[in-house]
């Protein structure tokens, strides 16, 4: 076998996953899965088919698990044929235009031309599913084929995260602490915003780390023009007086950290921003410190409904599950900006979250965010990230 030269899990974890995968599918019926990944949103629309195959395709891709043979991958541009063939874990690669065509072809040679085949998109902050012409050509090449929605086959394979992920997730954070440590090691007045994503990128790449995604935003206190950073650095050059928020994940192939953290430049923070710091901080460490195996969206609700009594409102979901991307479970307040699919859960061990109150003031012109990735173990959460929890102030 040749070496590898991209990182893997053992073979017993991928193991692992197909099993899981398979048990899902036993209990909904389903004879296939076909696992849909695009490019969107940093690779993060991969998340099944990565999690399957171990590649992450430019363009759109997928991965086909059956009760009896193992993920097919499929790319979707044959240019990218000798690179999958080489990272992916897949024994079986192809790389067409046609790739609804081919799977079709594929599950009519392993006997299911008349089967139950299950479609899995990813589900994130929205959710995405496989591309419209894809879907014809496979409809067509199986006829007599039923096809249903098995999003929840991916969804619940992938919810409880295995050691050896955690150990990724855990090299994905600590590249994301460099970052915000690169942010308070550079950030002065007088710089253009997207030089603090060269200062960023610095402290990773050496090491193998990649950006998924960073954003930034400085705005002034005394006259906010902003509650949320830019999603890409901006040409503003930063002023004393200012405040910049951020939120940034790093990852390792794909397994990111997340934090969310501000500073201000060259100053103190005003009154109101260290009061929505601190109520922020405050939520964030409440929710921490309940959050354990057992506990339900509403014990979490419950521990941040003092932001509510004080005034505030929120505008990013107060938490949200983590892997390979954002996804669910989430809960938030009432008093939301943005109203998002929450639905009732219970804690469990080996999920991710990432806690991040988003604190925004009445009038909804200032807002402060802090936020750290946490795993549930046994006894509680642990932080993955070990960034200062700090209201961060530049050097002059």
């Amino acid at each position: 076998m040749t070496d590898p030269i991209f990182p893997r899990f053992s073979d017993a974890e991928y193991r692992r996953r197909y099993d899981a995968v398979r048990r899902e599918m036993a209990k909904r019926g389903i004879d296939a899965v076909i696992a849909a990944g695009d490019s969107a949103f940093r690779f993060s629309n991969h998340a099944n088919v990565h999690w399957l195959t171990n590649w992450l395709d430019p363009y759109a891709a997928y991965a086909v698990i059956t009760m009896d043979h193992d993920p097919i991958l499929v790319i979707s541009n044959p240019l990218y044929i000798h690179a999958a063939k080489r990272a992916s874990v897949a024994t079986e690669v192809h790389g067409v235009y046609t790739p609804g065509k081919t799977m079709g072809e594929r599950l009519i040679a392993l006997g299911l031309g008349r089967g139950r085949i299950g479609l899995a998109g990813v589900r994130h902050v929205g959710r995405a599913s496989m591309a419209y012409e894809h879907q014809r050509e496979l409809a067509a090449t199986l006829p007599d084929a039923t096809f249903t929605d098995a999003l929840e086959v991916m969804q619940e394979a992938r919810r409880i995260k295995s050691a050896e992920e955690i150990v990724w997730f855990e090299k994905g954070a600590d590249y994301t602490d460099r970052a915000v440590n690169a942010i308070a090691e550079h950030l002065r007045p007088g710089m253009p915003e997207f030089e603090l994503s060269a200062h960023i990128q610095q402290s990773f790449l050496h090491d193998g780390g990649s950006l998924m995604f960073h954003f930034l935003g400085a705005t002034p206190m005394d006259a906010p023009e902003l509650i949320f950073p830019w999603q890409y650095p901006s040409t503003r050059t930063t002023r004393r007086g200012d405040v910049l928020l951020t939120e940034i994940s790093v990852g390792h192939w794909g397994y990111a950290g997340q934090v969310q953290r501000a500073y201000t430049l060259d100053c103190e923070p005003s009154p109101e921003y260290r009061r929505l710091y601190e109520a922020a901080l405050d939520c964030y460490r409440r929710i921490f410190d309940m959050l354990k195996p057992g506990v339900t969206n509403e014990d979490i609700l419950d521990a941040a409904r003092f932001v509510e009594k004080q005034g505030y409102k929120t505008l990013d979901v107060l938490i949200h599950g983590w892997g390979i991307t954002i996804e669910p479970p989430r809960a938030d307040l009432d008093v939301a900006m943005i109203k998002r699919e929450c639905l009732p859960f219970t804690v469990e061990e080996g999920m991710l979250f990432v806690i991040q109150p988003h604190i925004v003031s009445g009038d909804e012109k200032r807002g402060v965010q802090v936020g750290n990735l946490v795993v549930i173990e046994a006894g509680g959460a642990r932080s993955l990230q070990k960034a200062p929890m700090d209201f961060f102030r530049s050097k002059a």
